[in-house]
């Protein structure tokens, strides 16, 4: 995918992920912003190159919670 594409689908990602952080943690937008923008998952899925943003939501607050935890991002097996 070019460098434009992502950034055309990358802020859509982004949203849908922040109401998923939203609905799971029962948190304000403000509070869901900050944790995922405090995350290394943030850095990895703003990387096209990692390819994280062909993952589900649902994976990635799973992924986000897991290193908030354990302070380790762990990819899955199959990106």
């Amino acid at each position: 995918m070019n460098q434009s594409t992502f950034n055309s689908i990358f802020p859509i990602k982004i949203q849908d992920l922040l109401s998923a952080i939203m609905v799971k943690k029962q948190i304000s937008f403000d509070e869901a912003l900050e944790h995922l923008y405090s995350s290394a998952l943030y850095s990895a899925l703003s990387d096209e190159e990692t390819k994280l943003w062909h993952l589900s939501s649902e994976k990635l607050v799973e992924m986000l919670e897991e290193e908030k935890r354990t302070n380790l991002l762990v990819y899955p097996d199959f990106v």
